[in-house]
């Protein structure tokens, strides 16, 4: 039997552990290769103390190193970041959203996809 494929597909840092980590863990625990992708750092979700907003750069920094180490934990095979700005994915341009999105589609060639 041929390698099983999973790809999530989601918008912010955190998305992957609060929305469809059951999902992740458990089918990377049946050895399933599980890829993520998302779409944005998540640099503009601060829900703290404003006084203790570190700012865009730094937040995109920090929630990306949650989401890796989230990764390690549902063993992730991939994560890949398209950079887009939080709060702005709506702004950019349709075919440059798709053809990021389709060109991790073909390399991967998942069996199911999660959004």
């Amino acid at each position: 039997m041929s390698e099983r494929r999973l790809m999530c597909i989601l918008a912010h840092p955190d998305d992957e552990s609060l929305a469809t980590g059951g999902i992740l863990a458990k089918y990377a625990a049946e050895g399933v290769a599980t890829y993520l992708v998302c779409a944005t750092r998540g640099e503009r979700g601060w829900h703290g103390d404003p006084a203790s907003y570190p700012g865009p750069a730094a937040l995109g920094h920090i929630r990306e190193a949650e989401l890796r180490a989230a990764a390690k934990m549902l063993r992730l095979r991939e994560v890949h970041l398209l950079g887009y700005s939080d709060g702005e994915l709506d702004q950019a341009p349709a075919p440059e959203v798709i053809g990021a999105l389709v060109s991790h589609l073909r390399r991967v060639r998942p069996q199911v996809v999660v959004t």
